[in-house]
């Protein structure tokens, strides 16, 4: 097993060496250590197996590990941000999908019916959008009238003699 010896006193740890942000070597001590200016090495009979005692400026450490460098140098905090993962073949088909539904919903006409009952004679719509506005009648004939005031249709007629279903269809 290696030690961190610092004066007399001899530390277990682990070792290894690791590049800077200014890509410079430094070298990580994993264990529960005292902070040093300087260090060897050493073994279990105390031998040096490398000495370290120019390593002298801390550079960064946390409650698993120190490292540390010959020069001083301070760390530069960086941003980063997530790029999100690449895209697997079910993401890209399923967005192109996707994107083909809108566009058919977009070319899809808007549709509605209701039924117009005995004795009326309007039926109105609501929340049609702007188009060209066909009107068709299952059981009935005569003639009719459109207006529409904003996103309301009504469609007016000559009282009715029979139900009829009353659908408009928007393009």
């Amino acid at each position: 097993m290696l030690y961190i010896k610092i004066g007399n006193e001899k530390y277990p740890a682990k070792f290894h060496t690791f590049r800077t942000q200014a890509n410079k070597e430094g070298i990580r001590v994993i264990g529960e250590v005292p902070t040093a200016n300087g260090f060897l090495i050493v073994d279990d009979n105390d031998e040096v197996v490398f000495d370290r005692s120019e390593y002298t400026y801390l550079y960064r450490e946390d409650d698993t590990c120190k490292e540390y460098t010959k020069e001083y140098e301070e760390i530069i905090p960086t941003e980063s941000f997530a790029l999100g993962t690449p895209d697997n073949p079910f993401s890209a088909l399923s967005r192109q999908i996707s994107a083909v539904n809108s566009r058919v919903t977009e070319i899809t006409p808007y549709e509605q019916t209701k039924m117009g009952y005995y004795g009326e004679i309007e039926k109105n719509f609501y929340g049609v959008p702007d188009g060209v506005l066909t009107v068709v009648f299952d059981n009935y004939d005569g003639q009719y009238e459109i207006s529409r005031v904003a996103d309301r249709v009504s469609i007016g007629f000559p009282r009715l003699e029979n139900n009829t279903n009353i659908t408009i269809t928007v393009q």
